[in-house]
């Protein structure tokens, strides 16, 4: 994936002084400002408002009201009035239209800023009357209102008239301009090339501005001050990555994942072919040749055919981050809350982009669909997620694991929102070789230092048994072979596979039904037909058999 080229372009800073700009000429009165940084918000509406030729008045619960110039507009410590009353500073901008109706309108306009305000207006109707009342009044005369807020809406009642933009996190060029002021700042020459910004404010992408230049500097002194001291691109990186996992995973629905290598994967042969050949589906060329960005797959399948760890494996091809969405903390008993949990999540997952985006067993954090008991919270939290599927530009792939797709209703598998439904079934004998070939090799052992028949008799013994079962096998076979004193022989495989009953046997009714399921409605992920036709055509050509054409008849 050609991560420069889909973040260079975007510049958060920038984008959001242009539509603040635009909201103030077009005559809003009062404008909402949503941030993940509200400091750095604030910063960024006095710059502009200065740069404008505005005169700036800015509240805050610490300091009250201080005036902004050009002078000080950097300066976070100018004395305030000490009037730190929200609702009596609110009254501010009224002192003054009744000034101007007196000794007549100033020509400049004139911003009061309020950061922080969301508390305030709570349960506070004589502030939500004077802020409805701006928004009538305010857009014939040269001033504007500024509430400057963390990333939520504003208290319902407010919100509906009140214009709302957001700052959102940094772009690539942003974090580039904070790693190269971090490396000037730091003792000692600190080395690193385009590239290796590059991957580095990567890794960075979705963190906050302050986030990142605390994380990237605390990792570039530890290892200045380790070893050798060279710091490298993968020293920062690896304290990014901390600090990023810290931030993701402090959401409590979100979750940064590891990845893995498409080798670790065992079979699924279709499924890997599928996603190598999009991995350059994301580059500007790809996109100049009009190839559309991947959206994501839809996986379905039995147990322990090893989802989950597909999805490891596709976000480590492409190249991005694994986030995985948890569906079961999205609910919340509070009305509303469930869906604006939903998009704060999806939202974070745009700002981390391109990324990978598992929502692992749809079905059961949506098993409420079409029930009486949630009050239809799970259709709006789906109807949420759909619509962010069907809208979103982000280079954001999603992959959805299902065990039961009958649980999800048809919309969630529409073309349009997902590219292609693979479907995960009981392993082959060839794929459960490859899977008891990975799982012996992570543990030290090679497949091929055993004899032939006695893999045969592991491979015959496994029928019907998952990977994950298969992997279970391996690890009760080195249990009972150190027991011994003995080294793992395949004996000890097929003995541990005879003490277990597999799904397909436990579960025989319901596994049926999904394998009748996939095979009529989805992809499967293990056969590779180009595959097939390359084995057909290598064994023609080793035996010499020609395909004898029947002659026309007349």
């Amino acid at each position: 994936m050609d991560v420069t080229t889909q973040h260079a372009s975007r510049h958060s800073e920038k984008e959001f002084s242009d539509k603040l700009t635009t909201f103030v000429d077009s005559g809003a009165g009062v404008i909402h400002v949503r941030a993940a940084e509200v400091l750095r918000a604030a910063y960024a509406v006095r710059k502009q408002a200065v740069i404008d030729g505005a005169s700036v008045k800015e509240w805050d619960v610490v300091n009250g009201f201080r005036d902004f110039t050009v002078e000080n507009i950097s300066y976070p410590l100018v004395k305030g009035d000490d009037n730190i009353d929200f609702t009596n500073a609110l009254f501010e901008p009224l002192r003054m239209l009744q000034a101007d109706l007196t000794s007549g309108a100033g020509d400049n306009v004139r911003y009061f800023i309020y950061v922080g305000a969301q508390e305030f207006l709570e349960n506070n109707p004589q502030a939500a009357h004077l802020l409805l009342t701006y928004c009538h009044v305010l857009p014939s005369v040269n001033i504007v209102v500024v509430l400057i807020t963390p990333d939520k809406p504003l208290p319902a009642g407010v919100d509906e008239t009140i214009m709302s933009i957001r700052l959102d996190t940094p772009g690539l060029s942003e974090l580039k301009d904070s790693l190269a002021d971090i490396v000037d700042n730091v003792e000692g020459a600190v080395e690193l090339d385009d590239d290796e910004v590059n991957r580095v404010c990567y890794v960075g992408a979705g963190m906050t501005k302050s986030h990142f230049e605390t994380y990237a500097a605390l990792s570039i002194i530890e290892a200045a001050r380790e070893g050798d001291g060279e710091v490298t691109a993968d020293s920062i990186i690896k304290g990014v990555t901390v600090g990023k996992t810290e931030v993701v995973n402090s959401t409590d629905i979100l979750e940064l994942y590891p990845t893995t290598s498409i080798a670790d994967v065992g079979g699924l042969q279709n499924l890997k072919r599928w996603i190598r050949d999009r991995r350059g589906c994301y580059s500007d060329a790809a996109k100049d040749f009009g190839v559309a960005p991947p959206k994501g797959i839809v996986l379905v399948g039995v147990p322990g055919t090893g989802k989950s760890l597909v999805a490891k494996a596709m976000a480590s091809e492409l190249g991005v981050p694994l986030v995985r969405l948890d569906m079961g903390r999205v609910f919340n008993s509070l009305v509303g809350a469930s869906e604006q949990r939903m998009r704060t999540a999806l939202r974070q997952v745009e700002l981390m982009s391109p990324a990978a985006l598992l929502v692992d067993e749809i079905d059961k954090g949506l098993g409420g669909i079409g029930g009486s008991g949630d009050s239809g919270v799970s259709s709006r939290v789906l109807g949420t997620l759909l619509t962010w599927l069907q809208d979103s530009n982000y280079p954001v792939f999603t992959i959805a694991t299902a065990n039961n797709i009958n649980g999800l209703p048809p919309e969630m598998l529409r073309r349009g929102r997902f590219d292609a439904i693979f479907a995960t079934t009981l392993p082959s004998p060839e794929e459960r070789r490859e899977v008891l070939s990975i799982h012996l090799k992570r543990r030290g052992r090679d497949i091929k230092a055993y004899p032939r028949k006695d893999v045969e008799a592991v491979l015959a013994a496994s029928e019907g048994y998952v990977p994950a079962e298969v992997e279970s096998a391996v690890k009760d076979a080195l249990v009972a072979a150190f027991n011994q004193g003995d080294e793992l022989t395949m004996q000890h495989v097929v003995d541990a596979l005879r003490s277990m009953v597999p799904l397909s046997k436990t579960y025989a009714a319901q596994i049926k039904a999904m394998m009748d399921w996939a095979a009529a409605n989805a992809t499967p992920a293990g056969f590779d037909p180009l595959q097939a036709n390359a084995k057909a055509t290598k064994k023609v050509a080793e035996t010499g058999t020609r395909v004898m054409r029947r002659r026309p008849t007349h």
